[in-house]
């Protein structure tokens, strides 16, 4: 009696035990009595298919609906070929829970002939069938991704002689997908004669320490065509069992090389245009300066010497023509200063913007008293420039501010100063990690439309004629010069006769 129990107890926790490991295994079992035509569930089994009344008495009728309309007859094959056979059997297929929910499953099983029956189990592999799913949207998404890209992927396993290459390797070398076997003896031969020694010391030499790599050269097609490519690869573990391996990717690079090689020559043509007009500029305004003199020595002594005998209108002309000559030779001053900008070389030292400002002001310091100006200068600010360049850039601002103002006004100006990061600033120009001082001059004259912010900066442009506000047009084209040539930025809001406030940027500290 005490062995029969002991039994039943041992029946009692092998069934917990079971019933534990389809619990976590997501796996039900089940049996068909072929003769009876009866059906019997585990407990997990009704979970799978969605049954939460356990009390359900299942029949054959119940399964084949469970079983998705379009992989029933499939189902049913399979169970008959194993009866038929009496035989073991697998299939996957997809289940319709009450709910109306789908799960893939796996179904498993065998026939017992002495007992005329079908066992099996039904295993929930829904999050599997979506991982795969998944994997393969990725793969999908990863080929198309490298077609587009012109960027095949590769994997060269230690200890392998073959390199696995996705198929654009194949189309970016000229071949058709997995034509030809890979290995590195074979890759050499794509490689172009004169890059071949190069690529192979490189490539050696990260091997030696397993470190990653990135590589241009070019390569060859069966066809002849050269194409130039830039393949990358790190050195990791993949897999099981300490596997390491070169996992790469290789880009035809080709039109980015060309329109490299295009952009380079342009840029070195167009250096070379400017710098030609440059000198022409320089060298013909320093060229014009001497028989300007003379015509102004002239006129002077014509009008000194011999007005008592000249005609009121003679004396008129020889006035205009003296203004003429002023107006030119500012002009040509300007010029000098604005090719003076841009031939400057770029010799950085640390400037204390405030004491620029103070040597400005000094300059400038009869018109201030002339027109009775306020200067306020809140600038204890400092950044690497040029500083013969910076008193020019002030002193062009400060200028202008004196210069557009109402008649009978007394000018009003600002200057104030801010380090901001890039960020802070948000304009596109500005690099958002970096640092800048933010110069302001804020002045109370006769501002400006909008519209024009932009156009105040452009060489010979003006806003007003030459009889209301004398100038040339290029002192702001000059600020800007100076402006670029640090790195920097400058920029103008104002409002007509709400006066106006310009905005130099510049970085604290030179990268180049």
């Amino acid at each position: 009696m005490e062995d029969l129990q002991n039994k039943n107890n041992s029946l009692i926790l092998r069934d917990e035990h079971f019933a534990l490991i389809e619990l976590i295994s997501h796996l039900g079992s089940w049996e068909i009595f072929i003769d009876q035509k009866t059906v019997s569930w585990s407990d997990e089994l009704y979970k799978i298919y969605g049954i939460e009344d356990l009390s359900l008495v299942p029949d054959e009728i119940i399964s084949e609906q469970i079983i998705a309309p379009e992989y029933r007859q499939k189902v049913v094959k399979e169970l008959n070929f194993a009866i038929t056979n009496k035989t073991t059997f697998a299939v996957e297929y997809q289940i319709i829970q009450p709910s109306g929910i789908r799960k893939y499953v796996l179904g498993q099983g065998r026939y017992i002939e002495k007992e005329n029956k079908l066992i099996g189990t039904v295993q929930d592999i829904t999050e599997l069938k979506q991982a795969v799913l998944k994997l393969k949207i990725n793969e999908s998404l990863l080929r198309e991704a490298e077609i587009v890209s012109h960027s095949g992927s590769w994997e060269w396993l230690d200890d392998k002689e073959f390199l696995l290459w996705s198929d654009e390797m194949y189309n970016i070398h000229g071949f058709l997908p997995h034509s030809v076997f890979v290995n590195d003896i074979f890759y050499q031969t794509l490689i172009h004669e004169d890059d071949l020694s190069r690529v192979l010391t490189e490539f050696k030499q990260a091997r030696a320490t397993r470190a990653s790599f990135k590589i241009n050269y070019r390569i060859v097609r069966p066809s002849g065509e050269i194409r130039h490519v830039l393949s990358a690869a790190e050195y990791k573990r993949i897999g099981l069992n300490d596997n390491y391996a070169y996992v790469g990717n290789t880009q035809d690079v080709t039109e980015l090389r060309e329109a490299q090689v295009l952009l380079e020559e342009k840029m070195l043509a167009l250096n070379r245009s400017n710098e030609d007009l440059e000198q022409f500029a320089y060298v013909a305004s320093h060229d014009l300066q001497e028989p300007l003199r003379k015509i102004q020595a002239f006129g002077e002594r014509l009008k000194n010497q011999f007005s008592k005998d000249l005609e009121p209108e003679a004396i008129d002309y020889i006035d205009r023509m003296r203004k003429a000559a002023e107006r030119m030779r500012a002009l040509i001053e300007d010029l000098l200063a604005f090719s003076k900008a841009t031939r400057d070389k770029r010799n950085f030292v640390k400037i204390g913007l405030k004491t620029v400002v103070e040597k400005t002001l000094k300059e400038l310091d009869f018109i201030i008293d002339s027109k009775d100006a306020q200067v306020e200068v809140l600038l204890e600010h400092e950044v690497f420039g040029i500083e013969s360049q910076l008193i020019q850039l002030f002193q062009n601002l400060i200028a202008n501010s004196l210069k557009f103002t109402e008649p009978g006004v007394a000018p009003k100006i600002q200057i104030t100063g801010a380090y901001l990061t890039g960020s802070e600033i948000n304009r596109v120009e500005c690099n958002q990690n970096q640092n800048y001082c933010v110069v302001e001059v804020t002045d109370n004259g006769i501002g400006f439309d909008e519209e024009d912010a932009d156009e105040i900066f452009d060489i010979f442009h003006r806003l007003h004629s030459r009889a209301a506000y004398e100038g040339t047009g290029i002192g702001l084209a000059i600020c800007k010069k100076i402006a670029d040539n640090h790195s920097g930025f400058i920029f103008a809001e104002g409002m007509r006769n709400q006066g106006a406030t310009f905005k130099v940027i510049l970085p604290v500290k030179q990268t180049n």
